[in-house]
This record gives C-alpha cells, sequence and structure tokens, in this order.
C-alpha cells in the first residue's frame, strides 16, 4: 500500500514537473461568447428545379481559439445557436413544369445548435485563411406519394482575419470566403433514382457568416510559480511518508 502511494505522489510529481517544463507553451487561448450574423438556406430540390426547405438564422456564438503564433495556425473550437433549427415545408415543382408535391421536414445542427471545431492554417496577422465549417442536416418526407429521408452535410467556406495579436486580447474577422456565399452540400439524393436533391439545382444552398473586428480575450494560463510550489508541498509529503531509512539526512 505504502508503495502505491509513493508510485501515485511520484507520478503527481512528473506531472507537475512536465507542466513547468512546458510553461505557457508556444500556444495562447482565447475565448469570446457573443452574437452572430448569418443565416442558412436549407433545402431540398426536385427535378433540378422548383424547391423547398427552411430558413436558419445563427444567434449567439460561444467559441474557444487556440492560436499558435509559431506554426501561424488557430483553432477554433465552439457552438453557435440556431433558429429556428427544424421545420416543414410543402416541396413543390417549378412554374411550367410536370406538377410535383410533397412534404418533408429538416432538423439542421444537433438540437438548436451547431457544434465545430475548425483549423486555420497560415493564420498570421495581416494573413488571409480559409477554413471549413460542416454542418449536419437531416430530412425526412413524402414526395409523389413515396415517403423518403435522408442526412447530409452542408460546407460553409469561411475566411478568417486576424488584425491584432497580444498576450491580452485576439482581434479578427470571419466571413464567407467572398461576401454572402454559396457552400456545397454533400449527399445522395434523398430518394435513389429520382432527381430529389439536397440544396439548389446546382448542388450549393445560400448561408452567410459576419463577424466582424471580434475582441477574442485571453484565457490565464495556470500560474508556474504556484504549480512549483504545489510540487514542493507534494514532495514534502512524499518525504513524510517514507520510512526513516529512505528519508534524506
Amino acid at each position: 500500500m505504502g508503495v502505491m502511494k509513493i508510485g501515485r505522489t511520484l507520478q503527481l510529481v512528473g506531472i507537475l514537473a512536465f507542466g513547468l517544463g512546458q510553461g505557457i507553451g508556444h500556444s495562447q487561448t482565447y475565448y469570446y461568447s457573443g452574437p452572430i450574423t448569418g443565416f442558412i438556406d436549407a433545402e431540398l430540390t426536385p427535378n433540378g428545379l422548383g424547391q423547398g426547405g427552411i430558413g436558419v438564422t445563427f444567434g449567439t456564438v460561444i467559441e474557444t481559439l487556440y492560436y499558435n503564433p509559431e506554426s501561424q495556425t488557430l483553432e477554433v473550437a465552439g457552438s453557435v445557436a440556431l433558429n429556428p433549427y427544424n421545420g416543414s415545408f410543402n416541396i413543390s415543382s417549378a412554374p411550367f413544369q410536370q406538377p410535383e408535391s410533397g412534404s418533408a421536414t429538416l432538423t439542421v445542427g444537433d438540437s438548436g445548435s451547431i457544434p465545430f471545431d475548425m483549423t486555420f492554417p497560415s493564420a498570421g496577422v495581416g494573413s488571409y485563411s480559409g477554413g471549413n465549417l460542416l454542418i449536419s442536416v437531416s430530412g425526412s418526407g413524402i414526395y409523389n406519394g413515396q415517403a423518403f429521408s435522408g442526412n447530409w452535410n452542408l460546407e460553409m467556406n469561411l475566411g478568417l482575419d486576424i488584425s491584432a495579436v497580444s498576450p491580452t486580447s485576439l482581434i479578427f474577422t470571419e466571413h464567407p470566403v467572398s461576401g454572402p456565399g454559396y457552400g456545397a452540400s454533400h449527399g445522395e439524393p434523398v430518394i435513389p433514382g429520382t432527381d430529389l436533391q439536397t440544396g439548389n439545382n446546382d448542388g450549393t444552398y445560400g448561408y452567410s457568416w459576419s463577424q466582424n473586428s471580434i475582441v477574442a480575450v485571453a484565457v490565464p494560463e495556470p500560474n508556474p510559480l504556484s504549480l512549483l510550489a504545489l510540487g514542493v508541498s507534494a514532495l514534502a509529503s512524499l518525504r513524510l511518508r517514507l520510512p526513516p531509512c529512505f528519508r534524506s539526512r
């Protein structure tokens, strides 16, 4: 039992020593929570023309940013709220086309939000960087009397511009690659053998995402002196638990 306690204490000391060796490290963590401007048009398209779908707007975004100035990469992880995140609609054909009819229900994201984890390469101050945000969509319904269901991903191409970085804040802008854009809709036809596709007739959908001059604040790093004090305390505790013959004189 005493050997196990000693082993665990040594393991703790090793972890503390490793943390002290790493220090603050080569990256800095920042945090932001606030409103975002944007929308998604999630659609289904019968026979290449005509369509039905739902419009989704963005609410509050919560994100943690991990910036590495040496490799100039920025990882952004978090979630953004959706309103609404699901809805029902009628599927209709375009004017002067063969009549088509149906109805469907779509769900965007995960329980009212979109979780994301994006990495932007070449994310230096004053440099442009691009990344992709995948959004899950599921749908079901009836089209010309045939029941269907499907799952697919919408891909938002986002651009990132960092205007300033300091130990206390990171200022950035995120936007579609070229203004309000069109993303790719990945998935097979919802009903195999028909042309009921995800997205518009060209396999794309409309979206927008706008975060202008956002100030993300730094997350405090562990204090190396506090870690050192904890390590010294652990070593002192270990010494008291050792048999007298093992204690240094």
